[in-house]
């Protein structure tokens, strides 16, 4: 009797404890997932490279809102000849708060050679930051970058900041729906959109043009 009566506790007690963990585990499933986990918007675009109908490279946008931050990041892989090949690798990073760029950084990589490094920072009063290893500084707040254009037409703007020369550069619209961004090396880029989100970008080079097409 003195064994089924021990038996009998034991078995009581795992019962007891198997309750307490599904009663813990049916409370966690039932809290406000935001009470323990922030909420966050990440949104991606993909884009394929072409030169003269030939796919030669991939572009992922991607936009990351958490709160009054937002981060736009553009990774751009391509791969092409034109009297020499080209390996290009460029990492563009732009963070904003309450609407206005904190921080952005640019890296543009050329068959392994680091040919732009370039990296601004807000500091209260100004941005500073380096560009090639140069000491530099930009005032007052931005609140437009080319970092942003994948995911906002730029619907009334006349100039845009390039977080790669660091300057306002020109922006005009085309007709409906499409802009042509003027740069500083001469070079155009033309963006098209639908619904407010760019579907095309085509780059007009000294040879050739290189056209980002939206994956459907």
């Amino acid at each position: 009797m003195e064994r089924k009566s021990k038996r009998m506790e034991r078995l009581i007690k795992r019962v007891s404890f198997s309750m307490k963990t599904k009663k813990w585990f049916f409370l966690l499933l039932i809290l406000p997932l935001g009470s323990w986990c922030p909420v966050t918007d990440l949104q991606y675009l993909k884009y394929d490279i072409f030169v003269s109908d030939n796919k030669i490279g991939e572009v992922l946008a991607s936009k990351n809102s958490k709160g009054v931050l937002t981060t736009y990041s553009v990774q751009t892989n391509l791969s092409f000849r034109l009297l020499e090949k080209y390996d290009v690798n460029y990492q563009l990073s732009s963070s904003y708060k309450n609407n206005y760029l904190i921080e952005s950084a640019l890296k543009n990589i050329v068959n392994g050679k680091l040919e732009d490094d370039v990296h601004l920072k807000w500091d209260g009063v100004q941005y500073t930051g380096q560009a090639n290893k140069k000491s530099i500084s930009v005032k007052g707040k931005i609140k437009d970058s080319i970092a942003k254009l994948y995911f906002h037409e730029p619907g009334g703007l006349d100039r845009i900041f390039s977080e790669k020369y660091l300057d306002f550069q020109k922006i005009k619209a085309q007709g409906a729906a499409e802009y042509v961004l003027h740069l500083d090396d001469g070079n155009k880029t033309h963006y098209k959109y639908m619904n407010g989100v760019c579907v095309e970008v085509t780059s007009s080079k000294s040879f050739f043009k290189i056209l980002f097409k939206l994956r459907r």
